[in-house]
């Protein structure tokens, strides 16, 4: 129905808001799975059933105390959740911004643009692209996605001052 009349941006904003929201919501997951396992949730968390092994499993100490095992293995785990909640934290500072410009650039192109429809895609694409480069430790394809996304989010800037803005006169 948006793109019959004629607001395609609208349309494909929706879209990748809902897909911007769930990876953020996947990272996070991934982030709290991952601090579970390296025992670095608060130690009330040992209640919860989420906790490997149940309440008599993994000791949670916001990390503090040494895990026991092998270290290799300790040395992985805290690693993975490392990892993970950088991949969150990254996510959470490049995520917002997209989504204002993305939002934006509707606005000042009054959701008619498919140029910027094209762009918010490519912007929240790339983004998904670079949180599971990000997750599996993949190199150039993270740094490819990094690059997308901002052409994206430069794009959708470009779109609203490059002369969609007329829509507003």
């Amino acid at each position: 129905m948006l793109a019959e009349l004629g607001l395609v941006g609208v349309k494909a904003g929706v879209y990748c808001t809902a897909a911007l929201s769930a990876n953020l919501l996947m990272l996070q997951m991934a982030q709290g799975g991952a601090r579970f396992k390296s025992g670095e949730r608060p130690p009330e968390d040992m209640k919860l059933a989420l906790n490997p092994g149940g309440r008599n499993g993994q000791k949670q100490s916001f990390g503090l105390e040494k895990a026991g095992g092998d270290d290799a293995k300790v040395k992985a785990k805290t690693e993975a959740a490392a990892r993970a909640t950088r991949n969150h934290q990254n996510a959470l500072e490049n995520v917002p911004l997209a989504l204002i410009v993305g939002w934006a650039t509707i606005l000042a192109t009054k959701g008619a643009s498919e140029w910027q429809a094209i762009f918010f895609i490519l912007a929240t694409v790339s983004r998904c692209l670079h949180s599971i480069a990000y997750a599996r430790s993949l190199q150039p394809h993270r740094a490819l996605a990094w690059l997308g996304a901002w052409v994206g989010v430069i794009g959708m800037l470009g779109t609203a001052l490059s002369g969609e803005v007329y829509n507003f006169q």
